[in-house]
């Protein structure tokens, strides 16, 4: 762990997740789902139940929910999730520690991007609004709010900005940036306060902080 922080300290390049990593929004999303379940006279979700399911592709989450997204068009099923979702993101905060290490980085000239499943538009305001923009060389989303994977906008950032994999780190919460780290050929340090348990995530055998905090108070060593 403490040789995989040092090559943290000596990387060129931070990519940030920002859904569950930077801004902490997972009871936000369980309370959004919620609402779809309660119509549909399903079981809801509790944060515990939701990090132990949630996944990618999202169509194999709605399904392990008990929403079937055979019988209803998913673009229907997001955009009824974003309807209760989008509203609710300005009560969001940061989650504690990404300010601390978003400057340990900054002070090291490490260049730090965000990569995220998020539709563009919405996660470019988010940003604004928690008044971090300035922080990020770049934001890059995806041009629908159907949060498939986000390799393809990673290959983007990486040949938009000539990133060297090798001298760049990602910095996520679910096992989707694990694979997306792999296929870009970047490292990845998970963090468990977000939309996956730490105990899914250190199925991928890769670092884990119980938080972003730790993570920082480790770095800060």
């Amino acid at each position: 762990m403490v040789s995989y922080l040092r090559g943290v300290g000596e990387a060129e390049t931070a990519i940030w997740d920002f859904n569950g990593t930077v801004i902490d929004d997972v009871e936000l999303v369980v309370r959004s789902v919620n609402v779809q379940l309660t119509k549909r006279g399903l079981p809801r979700l509790t944060v515990g139940r939701y990090r132990d399911v949630f996944c990618f592709p999202v169509h194999d989450y709605y399904r392990r929910i008990g929403l079937d997204p055979a019988a209803e068009a998913m673009a229907d099923l997001f955009a009824e999730f974003h309807d209760e979702y989008a509203p609710g993101l300005a009560e969001c905060s940061l989650h504690q520690g990404v300010s601390e290490v978003l400057d340990a980085l900054a002070d090291r000239g490490i260049r730090q991007f965000i990569l995220s499943a998020m539709e563009e538009r919405l996660l470019r305001s988010a940003v604004a609004r928690l008044g971090i923009e300035a922080r990020f060389d770049a934001v890059y989303g995806l041009a629908h709010r159907q949060a498939d994977s986000k390799v393809e906008r990673g290959r983007e950032l990486l040949a938009d900005f000539g990133i060297r994999p090798e001298t760049a780190i990602l910095i996520g919460d679910t096992d989707h940036d694990a694979e997306v780290a792999d296929a870009l050929g970047v490292r990845v340090v998970l963090v468990g306060a977000g939309h996956q348990s730490a105990a899914r995530l250190r199925a991928t055998g890769r670092p884990v902080y119980a938080s972003i905090a730790r993570f920082a108070a480790i770095l800060a060593r």
